[in-house]
C-alpha cells in the first residue's frame, strides 16, 4: 500500500503539495473577502483612513495658527 507522496517521484509528491496548499490559500482569501465585505471591515477601513485625513488637516491649521486651539471656557 502506497501513501499519497510515494507516487512516482518525490517530485511528484511535492507538487501535489505546492497545489495543495495553493488552494488552501485560495480558500481562505475567498472567506477572507467575504467575511470583510458581511462585518463591512472594509468601509470601516475607509472611514478611519478620512477621519485621519481630516485630522491632519485640521491639525495643520492649528499648527499654522488659522485657528486658535481650543481652550477652556469659563
Amino acid at each position: 500500500m502506497h501513501g499519497w507522496y510515494e507516487y512516482g517521484t518525490f517530485g511528484g509528491g511535492l507538487w501535489s503539495l505546492v497545489v495543495f496548499l495553493l488552494i488552501l490559500v485560495v480558500i481562505f482569501l475567498v472567506c477572507r473577502e467575504i467575511v470583510c465585505w458581511y462585518w463591512k471591515i472594509n468601509r470601516a477601513v475607509e472611514l478611519l483612513e478620512r477621519q485621519n485625513v481630516l485630522l491632519e488637516r485640521i491639525e495643520a491649521r492649528i499648527s499654522a495658527g488659522h485657528i486658535p486651539p481650543p481652550g477652556p471656557t469659563a
